[in-house]
């Protein structure tokens, strides 16, 4: 018996896993809604630039058609011509609203501020993530991610009083660090509640198209860049009381070897869940600690070299990795984007939002009866199609991009891309066992804000919208392709240590070899399993793909034709593609 068996006798999903969720997802909300400042506050607005009625420079007068309209210079002697133009001397901006580029004259000359702005942004979610993917495995889910809600909400308030634009970025440079790690951190704590059948869930809360849609609501009424930054950061610092009510990680504590808050953590579990306290709790823990410990002796700190490490845990992690470069890269390119779409602003980003919310809870159905695989594929399909259909309409000059046509096919697009994403989410926690998952965790976030820093560099809808289309379009087939090569996890017991984790290699002439580092079983002491070789094995039913990951379930009764598992006579699983 594991820690699955026990989450399943304090009351599998109930009272408290439904509770605990809200409550640590609740900064998802404020993470969408911070995430998306700079869509409103990068928007460029309308001016009109003007000259005095004197030039001295040209030392005469200057034509009474002495201004333009989103222009970069007034012409001289009433001409247009590059030859006889002088600089704007005065932006008077028409745009009602304000935002960063208006404030700060952040036009002509200065408009490369804008994606910097973004991009500095986005460095910072990169920072935050590895930090806190290491610090979540060395302190605590819990104290991790309220250090981090603390940083992004004061962060959000200093950025509000910015006199100019080197501070304000200073100020989304550090809200992008505490994004980071409370999006890390935040799903990875009540994922770790969650009973297998239910851990999809975690991935199918609508919490960040939640945080969007506010945005877009509090963009329209305020209108103001620093008005929303303090609204943002004041709603988000009432979510800390809150999280003195979710205990820390329950895993987290086994496998660290806190036995007494262990067990205090599932008397709370059973106690919210309306069941009695669980008899055999500490005998179950105690015995995963000592998996642990045991696994450790050769290793007694895990660092991002433990998911680098063997080669089946080594393509678990870059193919992950790709997998979030790819959907940060299309989802925010395509986000961050929409003002230079056809439509209005407000409600654009409204539907960038909101059209997310039903098919994530489509996909929670889709992720628990047939799979994580065939749900991905399915959903990146739908992105590949409709990027490719804004690039064949840009290129065979269908249509504009000022078209509601490719505004349309744009938002389909990222929500296929969004979506798979949630999906990801789960899928790649269930690859890594408890002592690294954090870690795999935080350098899949890594890599999704190394896409997310290129993003307004490489996506330009205002110049370049059939060449990002283009670029869009070949990075998701690519990844059609790698979500082939990861073994489903349906169905799985979420492995706790490395040592519940089996590595499959194969084997000249056909046959598979398969290793295994030692399994213990929580009511016994330590036993040591082996797997025999299996000659003559068919080739379609094992996992060819070098160094595949194939992960232990114990529950022999579960229909194998079903999870896509097959039993050998040890009655350990053998994972098929």
């Amino acid at each position: 018996m594991g820690l699955e068996e026990l989450l399943n006798d304090a009351g599998g999903f109930g009272r408290f896993q439904l509770i605990n969720l809200l409550i640590v997802f609740s900064g998802k909300i404020f993470c969408g809604w911070s995430m998306f400042q700079m869509t409103f506050a990068g928007i460029v607005p309308d001016f009109i630039c003007e000259r005095g009625a004197r030039d001295d420079y040209h030392e005469f007068d200057v034509l009474p058609m002495n201004l333009t309209f989103n222009k970069c210079y007034v012409p001289l002697n009433g001409s247009d011509s590059l030859l006889d133009e002088t600089k704007c001397s005065v932006y008077n901006y028409t745009t009602p609203y304000k935002t960063v580029m208006k404030d700060f004259d952040l036009v002509c000359g200065r408009d490369w501020i804008k994606p910097t702005l973004t991009s500095i942004q986005m460095a910072g979610l990169m920072v935050g993530c590895m930090v806190s993917g290491q610090l979540g495995d060395a302190i605590g889910r819990w104290w991790t991610n309220i250090i981090f809600v603390i940083i992004h909400c004061v962060s959000n308030i200093a950025a509000a009083f910015s006199p100019g634009w080197e501070i304000f970025a200073g100020c989304r440079f550090v809200i992008g660090v505490g994004l980071g790690g409370v999006l890390v951190v935040g799903f990875i704590q009540p994922m770790e509640f969650m009973p297998r059948k239910w851990r999809p869930v975690c991935a199918s809360i609508p919490a960040w198209t939640i945080g969007v849609s506010m945005f877009a609501l509090t963009a329209y009424l305020l209108q103001d860049w620093r008005n929303m930054h303090l609204l943002n950061g004041a709603c988000g610092l009432l979510q800390i009381p809150l999280l003195f009510f979710v205990p820390e990680s329950l895993r987290w504590l086994a496998t660290k070897g806190r036995i007494d808050q262990a067990v205090t953590v599932i008397d709370k579990v059973a106690r919210w869940n309306g069941r009695p306290p669980v008899p055999h709790a500490r005998s179950t823990l105690e015995g995963v600690y000592a998996e642990q410990k045991k696994a450790q002796e050769s290793e007694k700190r895990y660092t991002y070299m433990a998911i680098m490490r063997p080669w089946s845990t080594a393509k678990v992690t870059l193919i992950m990795c790709y997998h979030w470069f790819c959907y940060a890269l299309s989802y925010y390119g395509i986000s961050f984007g929409i003002s230079d779409l056809a439509g209005n602003f407000f409600v654009n980003v409204f539907l960038l939002g909101i059209i997310d919310a039903p098919p994530q809870l489509l996909v929670l159905y889709t992720n628990i009866r047939i799979g994580r695989k065939w749900t991905a594929l399915a959903l990146v399909a739908l992105a590949v199609g409709s990027a490719v259909a804004c690039m064949t309409l840009m290129i065979t000059g269908e249509v504009g991009k000022g078209s509601i046509l490719i505004t349309s096919l744009s938002l389909v697009a990222k929500t296929g891309v969004a979506i798979a994403w949630n999906v990801m989410q789960t899928w790649g926690n269930e690859l890594y066992p408890t002592v690294i998952r954090n870690l795999g965790y935080g350098a899949a976030n890594t890599s999704a804000r190394v896409g997310g820093i290129l993003a307004p560099v490489l996506i330009d809808f205002k110049t370049r919208m059939t060449e990002s289309y283009v670029l869009i379009g070949v990075l998701l087939v690519i990844d059609l392709l790698l979500v082939l090569l990861l073994p489903d996890t349906k169905g799985i017991i979420l492995p706790d240590s490395i040592a519940d984790v089996k590595i499959k290699a194969p084997e000249d002439c056909g046959k598979l070899e398969q290793e295994m580092k030692s399994f213990s079983h929580t009511h016994s002491n330590t036993a040591e399993h082996s797997i025999n070789n299996k000659n003559g094995a068919s080739p379609e039913k094992y996992v060819y793909a070098n160094g595949s990951l194939n992960i232990e379930d114990e529950d022999n009764s579960k229909d194998s034709a079903e999870n896509d598992y097959e039993y050998d006579e040890d009655g350990f699983t053998t994972i098929k593609l």
